[in-house]
């Protein structure tokens, strides 16, 4: 038999059995469906990440006080790292504090934001013209004490009522005048941020002498590799272990889309149980299209037809269940990523991108295809091997 011939015969026993078809196809539907929707979500957070990440130069380190992201610091930066680092040479500036979170007030409402304290100044050098800009008013300076910038969310829709320079925000009963208001990053963590002094911040916090983050800037032209050596050297004996991570820009970014792929895969893994519940329903259609089929099977052998045709038949039917089911789930699941983008930057969570490419589309129909092909191929082979005396007897 010609190829055309084959697949014009599988075309048409699927149009034959519409209804049993498509409820053939739904478990392949669904498994695509939220795969395609949690993959393309997922990287479009990772690049997004990513992004960020990068815009804070090539020429900064930051430095955490844990090994592995998840697991809790045993312990914290104090002075005598800053100033260990601060010697190293080819080092520009250093930006050090603590990153916690904490319930503000305004207007008598409270809510819980996150907050960062550090030496005005040197904040100010490293992240101005990084995409944590001041939209409006300015940036502490080290002469401020009880002020404070605050992050775009806080500002426009945390609160009832939007926050304007000028106004006070009570932080552990404390009040504080707001003097600049963030541009939007487009994620929850940074948008709902503010920021104040160290020397204020170590007092109401009851947190002296003790940071969880660092920032290091290097002079231009000097040896990223050989500077961030010598910071690991040096934090290693003032630290006292090597509880600690110094990482690049390009290092953070694919340690944090390291974390997000890991999560992506493990969610996409899960969906993909639905998958095997459609490579079952296609394998158990096609053993049930063969039982329907015998004469029609020793019809075509009487007339010449090879037991390679008769396999192909059904091989070619049950990869076009899988690839039917695949092109449906991929129209559903580009919609639905499409919907949650779209509700998240409604939201503020400018993060949230469906990542759609050519590469996604055709793999996954290859994949939905070829899991088609697999699933039928046991039943195709046992309908493929009928003595046809016995099918045209109806045995």
């Amino acid at each position: 038999m010609k190829p055309l011939d084959i697949i014009s015969f599988a075309f048409n026993n699927i149009k034959q059995k519409k209804t049993q078809s498509m409820l053939t196809m739904i478990g392949i539907v669904i498994g695509v469906f939220a795969i395609v929707s949690l993959v393309s979500i997922g990287y479009g957070v990772e690049e997004y990440m990513h992004g960020e990440m990068m815009k804070m130069g090539g020429n900064k380190l930051t430095i955490l006080p844990i090994k592995q992201f998840g697991i809790p610091p045993t312990h914290f930066f104090t002075d005598k790292d800053i100033k260990a680092i601060h010697n190293i040479r080819g080092v520009d500036s250093v930006v050090y504090g603590w990153y916690g979170g904490t319930d503000i007030e305004y207007n008598n409402e409270k809510k819980y934001v996150s907050y960062f304290y550090g030496p005005p100044n040197d904040i100010k050098k490293v992240y101005s013209g990084t995409g944590y800009n001041i939209e409006e008013g300015r940036w502490l300076s080290n002469s401020d004490t009880y002020k404070c910038n605050i992050g775009y969310g806080v500002a426009h829709g945390l609160f009832d009522k939007n926050v304007k320079i000028g106004d006070r925000i009570i932080v552990k009963d404390k009040k504080f005048k707001v003097v600049g208001i963030m541009g939007q990053v487009g994620n929850q963590q940074d948008d709902n941020l503010i920021m104040i002094p160290i020397s204020v911040g170590e007092n109401i916090f009851d947190k002296k002498d003790e940071y969880n983050f660092i920032i290091v800037v290097i002079k231009d032209g000097a040896d990223m590799a050989k500077i961030s050596n010598e910071i690991s050297d040096v934090l290693e004996k003032s630290f006292g272990d090597t509880e600690f991570s110094v990482l690049s820009a390009e290092q953070l970014a694919e340690t944090i889309g390291g974390i997000l792929s890991i999560l992506t895969l493990f969610i996409s893994g899960v969906a993909g149980i639905s998958l095997l519940v459609g490579a079952v329903g296609i394998s158990n259609t096609t053993h049930m299209s063969i039982l329907q089929r015998k004469k029609d099977i020793g019809i075509l052998k009487s007339l010449g037809a090879e037991t390679t045709d008769i396999l192909a038949i059904f091989i070619v039917e049950s990869g076009f269940l899988g690839l039917f089911g695949g092109i449906v789930g991929i129209i559903f699941g580009i919609i639905a990523a499409k919907i949650i983008e779209n509700i998240a930057h409604a939201s503020g969570y400018l993060m949230v991108n469906a990542w759609i490419s050519w590469e996604l589309i055709v793999g996954v129909l290859i994949f939905s295809f070829m899991m088609g092909v697999i699933s039928g191929y046991l039943p195709a082979r046992s309908g493929a091997k009928l003595n046809p005396i016995d099918t045209l007897r109806g045995e």
